[in-house]
């Protein structure tokens, strides 16, 4: 195979909106590139990446990485990065929906299994009191599923991540610590949750890569009331401060995890 062959590349997320965006101010021509058209939108992709990686500010974060300077300084606000390793796609309200339904499905699971154990050469040897006791461990652990209130859990799952979901990049297993953490609209992957999960699991080890944009807010530079005179507005404003607090405190990644909006996911074809 000639070592000047096109690469290929298989996407399960593209943010076009991002990359049509970063095309205009590197001056690429977008050409016909439609929001509709998956071809076009990739070999956009195609020419904004490498001209990124040309103009010298994107850092590749992978295995060889030196993660000694994987300190709170090294990452600037808007840095773009391309991160390979452990990826781990976590869509909690897709997850919080199914598990709204797991106890009918155990339930049911559960009757399958009792059902098939009593025809069996083993039920056979078992005793009444084992077989009821089999069924009861059962029972027991849907009743603790049952517990969970999985539409009270949903519902606080919904309001917290949306229509998002969370893509975590560990480069290594070596340093579990060292995470990338981002929130990707879930509009913009190619599957659904429900196929993304039966294709791939939760977490995908096979070198894939991620193309992010890095998000470093100042320390600093916390939010405080900026009073009006208008007591309404200033109390409004008071309590937007203690939820954006609130939200930030149950979702927000903190150092050493870095957080990133992801702009493309894909793995290269070997």
């Amino acid at each position: 195979m000639a070592t000047d062959a096109p690469m290929l590349r298989d996407f399960i997320y593209l943010d076009f909106d991002r990359v049509r965006s970063m095309a205009a101010q590197l001056r690429i021509e977008v050409g016909g590139a439609d929001c509709d058209d998956r071809a076009a939108r990739e070999s956009l992709l195609s020419h904004v990446e490498p001209a990124l990686v040309a103009r010298g500010n994107v850092a590749q974060i992978d295995a060889a990485y030196d993660f000694s300077k994987w300190t709170a300084d090294a990452f600037a606000d808007g840095q773009f990065v391309r991160a390979n390793g452990i990826v781990r796609l976590m869509d909690y309200a897709w997850l919080s929906a199914a598990l709204g339904g797991l106890p009918a499905v155990l339930k049911r699971m559960s009757k399958l299994e009792m059902e098939a154990l009593r025809n069996s050469e083993e039920g056979r040897r078992l005793s009444k009191t084992e077989l009821q006791r089999r069924s009861q461990e059962n029972q027991v652990a849907i009743t603790k599923v049952e517990e969970m209130k999985a539409d009270e859990l949903g519902e606080v799952v919904s309001r917290l991540y949306g229509d998002v979901v969370r893509v975590k990049v560990t480069p290594t297993r070596e340093q579990p610590s060292a995470v990338l953490v981002g929130s990707a609209y879930a509009r913009h992957f190619y599957d659904s949750p429900a196929a993304l999960s039966q294709k791939y699991g939760i977490e995908i080890d096979a070198g894939w890569t991620v193309l992010a944009q890095l998000n470093v807010p100042n320390p600093a530079a916390a939010a405080a009331p900026i009073p009006t005179g208008n007591r309404m507005e200033d109390a409004f404003e008071q309590i937007a401060l203690l939820m954006n607090n609130a939200f930030r405190l149950s979702s927000a990644p903190a150092f050493p995890a870095v957080s990133f909006t992801p702009i493309a996911i894909y793995r290269t074809a070997r």
